[in-house]
């Protein structure tokens, strides 16, 4: 944008809600830290159990398709255990249907 032009309606609009999404952001790492930080972990411990369980179930022969990706990771860090479980649920309800 050059010095001395105004901003069109849509222009304006685009930047309060860009400036409005920043200042959301910012307020959710700073003060829910904990929460974030728990998430990120949680989702860390869940790729670290589909891991193990795709090794454990390689050497028995099964190959269930489930894999480490942003989808799995965030189904680990919200629902944890149970989350994983489905999962596998769904992964084997693939493979033998």
């Amino acid at each position: 944008m050059i010095l001395g032009e105004t901003m069109t309606q849509n222009q304006l609009l685009m930047t309060i809600i860009i400036l409005s999404s920043c200042f959301f952001i910012g307020s959710l790492i700073f003060q829910q830290g904990r929460c974030v930080l728990t998430g990120l972990f949680r989702g860390i411990a869940g790729m670290v159990v589909i891991g193990l369980a795709n090794i454990i179930f390689g050497s028995f022969g099964i190959f269930v398709p489930v894999g480490m990706n942003l989808v799995n990771f965030a189904v680990a860090a919200l629902l944890g255990i149970p989350g994983i479980v489905a999962l596998y649920g769904i992964g084997f309800w693939q493979i033998f249907h």
